[in-house]
């Protein structure tokens, strides 16, 4: 009895194993799906408003309303490639190219690239590292990615006119 308790045990849990594995690729196809039927219209969407860039709308005040829309759509469109990696890479078909690259540059080149906002909200950052050469072997595009967050969600989180340290 006792070793037909723990074959049933064990059947009831390749069972949940596997129904949870069919659960999981149901939803990485369906954020797949839903991801890639959003970029459609939008893609419309941003083609329509460059061309309203290029025209001298009046009255003067329709030209804040579309670079607002620009803003806007530029952002979802982020966001949708975001949804549509983090389903790549759930899935393990996400394209890694790894190359040697040196961190200092990458968060130098970070730093540059958000000193608008960091500017902005007064926040002033604080290096304990030098720009000696430390390599990492990555993907740059992706691990530029994720500086870019760190960076954003401090000047997000960070009260105004305090100090970043990076180390």
């Amino acid at each position: 009895p006792l070793a037909e308790n723990l074959n049933n045990l064990q059947d009831g849990l390749k069972n949940e194993i596997d129904k949870r594995m069919v659960s999981e690729k149901m939803k990485v196809e369906l954020i797949t799906n839903v991801s890639h039927d959003l970029k459609t219209p939008l893609t419309s969407m941003i083609n329509y408003i460059d061309l309203m860039k290029e025209e001298n709308l009046q009255p003067e005040h329709v030209n804040a309303y579309v670079k607002v829309l620009d803003d806007k759509s530029k952002r979802l469109k982020s966001l949708i490639e975001n949804i549509f990696d983090i389903s790549k890479a759930a899935s393990g078909n996400m394209v890694v190219n790894y190359n040697k690259l040196s961190m200092a540059e990458l968060i130098n080149q970070t730093l540059a690239e958000c000193e608008n906002r960091l500017e902005l909200s007064k926040l002033s950052v604080k290096k304990n590292f030098t720009d000696e050469k430390f390599y990492v072997n990555a993907d740059g595009k992706m691990l530029w990615r994720v500086t870019e967050n760190i960076i954003n969600n401090a000047v997000k989180y960070s009260m105004q006119g305090t100090r970043i340290y990076l180390e």
